[in-house]
């Protein structure tokens, strides 16, 4: 599987990754031989996944073109990644990141609300988001603060008003976020009929990645398991084949009250088992080949 991530270097540049036939390598360097050898000197350059998303070009095939074509001119094991480097979140500022509320029925029975009959939108802060190893940090003085762990898409074209049938086509690639909310925070909002933003986005609720897989690279998104870990006890077990509504009517829904842009994360809801976090704890979410988001929480 072809896995997409972003890193800093050990002199604090940015720079893409990809793990690809199960080898790492500096994609950013790559590309920039790579448009050497095809003399194209106005071809883009990738220090973010975010311009790589932009450029349309996020699929398993450009990595397949890239790392093939390089190699009948020259080894490419000196851009294998080694020494020190740091993840960042795959996509780091998207426009916007948008969470699916009560899209499994149990969680929604859970948490003591109804069965919608379309899908609950709610936005997080941008701002909150952090990488795989980075810590949540619980604030002080709001109670309850629960993981969430949920499958994510990025969207990789601008698109409204999209066709359930269509959505795999504005979909460039799979990752893996924690919908971390300050419980308590969000049953005071709700209770005063307020929207759930503060309760979503605190800075360190956004865990996101560590990887971005090209959405080629996963046969069916109704089809994968997600399970989260506290501590190594597993405390979420679901599968998205339980969805009220699926990936597809999501991205349909969704680009019905809005545009949707390239690096737009939406979060696709999370199954029955949610719980409160504790400093000291670790947490993991692993959703299917994608990987797993690992977080310390302090």
């Amino acid at each position: 599987m072809t896995r997409v991530f972003a890193f800093v270097d050990a002199d604090n540049n940015p720079q893409v990754g990809v793990e690809w036939r199960g080898v790492t390598y500096n994609f950013t360097l790559a590309w920039d031989l790579f448009r050497q050898i095809k003399l194209d000197a106005t071809a883009p350059q990738f220090p973010f996944v975010e311009l790589l998303l932009e450029s349309g070009l996020f699929y398993s095939e450009t990595f397949d073109e890239l790392f093939e074509t390089l190699m009948e001119f020259r080894s490419i094991k000196d851009l294998r990644i080694r020494g020190h480097w740091q993840l960042r979140a795959p996509v780091q500022r998207p426009q916007k990141v948008i969470g699916i509320g009560r899209n499994y029925g149990r969680h929604a029975l859970e948490l003591g609300n109804a069965i919608p009959d379309e899908p609950v939108f709610f936005a997080k802060s941008p701002s909150s988001i952090i990488a795989s190893g980075d810590r949540i940090v619980l604030p002080k003085d709001v109670g309850r603060v629960d993981y969430e762990g949920e499958l994510a898409l990025v969207i990789g074209k601008e698109g409204q008003n999209i066709a359930p049938e269509q959505a795999g086509e504005y979909i460039a690639g799979y990752t893996i976020l924690n919908d971390v909310t300050a419980r308590d925070i969000q049953k005071q909002d709700k209770e005063k009929k307020l929207p759930w933003f503060r309760a979503k986005s605190y800075n360190t609720f956004c865990p996101l990645g560590p990887w971005l897989v090209p959405a080629g690279e996963i046969a069916d998104p109704q089809d994968v398991q997600v399970t989260v870990r506290v501590n190594d006890e597993v405390r979420q077990n679901g599968h998205t084949g339980d969805m009220l509504f699926p990936v597809n009517e999501i991205v349909a829904y969704l680009s019905r009250h809005m545009t949707l842009m390239p690096g737009d994360v939406v979060a696709t809801g999370t199954p029955e088992g949610v719980g409160p976090l504790q400093p000291g704890d670790t947490v993991e979410v692993e959703v299917g080949d994608i990987g797993v988001l690992r977080n310390p929480v302090r």
